[in-house]
């Protein structure tokens, strides 16, 4: 176990270079040339750089571009994107740039590098779930920029997963229960959901709730 942990987006690696041989799985744009077409959503990530997501004409895949002022840095192809404005589905440390997709109905993160857009792997999300709510009431992902916190729902469940930004190695996941997710973020080090009408609050490094008055503002008894 400790020995997957930490091979990190590597093991997604290994298993797309043997698909690439069989010249199938590949994402990144290489030779097809596939089209480019309306902007889905644009991130500031500061006040000279931006990622960009578009729809690919005549497609379902989408394109993420990584723009430094007016230049566009890269772009590539990715799976069909997970979010839209105002539940973005994208995070991003100085490493790599992470994107939340969808394919045969089940949330996957894919992480592209930063510098230069090489795919450094992927982690699959709600593996031991049905299908996914496509468009859930909460967010999708939460971002310190050290982590993301991937917010997955399907019928009568929700799933939080923390993944390292830095080497892709999942660091948590915990259930949620059925109760709807209707809003999330980061304070401190702190995850806050409210879920079902009520504020919880997640450690950023274990996953575990903090049920402190202190934190929450009501009593523990």
């Amino acid at each position: 176990m400790t020995r997957k942990t930490r091979l990190g987006w590597l093991g997604p690696v290994l298993v797309l270079v043997a698909t690439a041989v069989a010249g199938a799985g590949v994402y990144l744009m290489v030779t097809k040339k596939p089209k480019h077409g309306d902007v889905i959503e644009t991130i500031t990530v500061d006040p000279a750089t931006k990622i960009v997501v578009r729809a690919e004409q005549g497609g379902d895949r989408n394109f993420i571009e990584l723009h430094t002022g007016d230049e566009m840095v890269w772009r590539a192809l990715v799976p069909p994107y997970a979010g839209k404005p105002g539940k973005t589905g994208v995070a991003w440390s100085d490493i790599a740039v992470s994107i939340r997709v969808v394919r045969d109905d089940k949330a996957e993160v894919f992480a592209l590098a930063r510098r230069d857009s090489n795919k450094l792997g992927g982690v699959h999300l709600g593996i031991d779930k049905g299908p996914i709510l496509r468009d859930p009431p909460g967010p999708l992902t939460l971002t310190d920029h050290l982590r993301s916190y991937e917010l997955v729902a399907g019928d009568g469940w929700n799933q939080m997963t923390a993944i390292d930004l830095r080497n892709g190695a999942k660091l948590w996941t915990i259930e949620l229960g059925a109760a709807p997710i209707t809003a999330g973020e980061v304070q401190g080090g702190l995850i806050k959901l409210t879920q079902g009408g009520t504020a919880r609050y997640f450690k950023v490094f274990t996953g575990k709730e903090d049920r402190s008055s202190e934190t929450t503002g009501i009593p523990i008894p």
